[in-house]
């Protein structure tokens, strides 16, 4: 197990269990469809329960007194994690290696919830084959021009534990139109987000922002 992984209080590591990751490992709650149902009409059928027999018994302030509490003490307990989320997806990004790389694309698919899958395999700086996505979300009207097989000029990180994670279009596909981002795995689980449709990378440009770090971190035992 890596240093970073030790360090992770068991809190930290049951909400990334649970809520975070993407690929092959799918948050618990995404990845069994009973999950997330079952939390849901289980808690409120324990708190209507517990909301019937507080009326009986003439318990109702106490009842209100437990609530505060509980939400007081939950989001206690979920505001590190949150602030963590904050600072980890407003910092720079991973220092940016810019020589081109040429990348197939494998798959072109969606991913079942109305977003885009672009995975593209390239070789790195050691000639190690990679798979990885693609940061760019393509807009509709350049869609059909990203089928399996076809190549483009990509930038991947310099560190090479994120080689696998995503790659970025460079300044040769500015005529390309981008209507979104992905980020996953690259300082949490999932990170994406749309932008204004229109050429030109979302990443690359000169008033983008987000900013890449200048040299390399040290290579990362886990992620966020």
């Amino acid at each position: 197990m890596a240093a970073k992984d030790r360090k992770e209080s068991l809190l930290d590591r049951a909400v990334e269990k649970l809520f975070v990751g993407s690929g092959s490992d799918v948050p618990f709650l995404i990845r069994h469809d009973w999950a997330l149902p079952a939390s849901i009409f289980g808690g409120c059928g324990a708190f209507l329960i517990l909301v019937v027999i507080a009326v009986l018994q003439g318990w109702a302030p106490v009842l209100m007194w437990i609530v505060i509490g509980i939400g007081v003490v939950s989001t206690l307990l979920m505001l590190p994690t949150f602030v963590q989320m904050f600072r980890a997806t407003r910092g720079p990004l991973p220092a940016l290696d810019r020589t081109p790389r040429t990348a197939r694309v494998t798959l072109h698919a969606d991913d079942g919830d109305g977003g885009q899958i672009l995975l593209v395999e390239y070789r790195d700086k050691d000639g190690q084959g990679r798979d990885a996505q693609l940061a760019d979300v393509i807009h509709d009207s350049w869609e059909d021009r990203f089928v399996p097989g076809s190549q483009w000029q990509v930038y991947a990180f310099r560190d090479p534990a994120l080689g696998d994670t995503v790659v970025f279009l460079t300044e040769a596909h500015n005529a390309v139109w981008r209507n979104g981002w992905k980020l996953d795995g690259v300082r949490i689980g999932g990170e994406s987000g749309p932008v204004k449709p229109g050429p030109g990378s979302p990443f690359l440009r000169d008033d983008s922002k987000w900013k890449f770090e200048s040299r390399s971190r040290r290579p990362r035992g886990g992620r966020v």
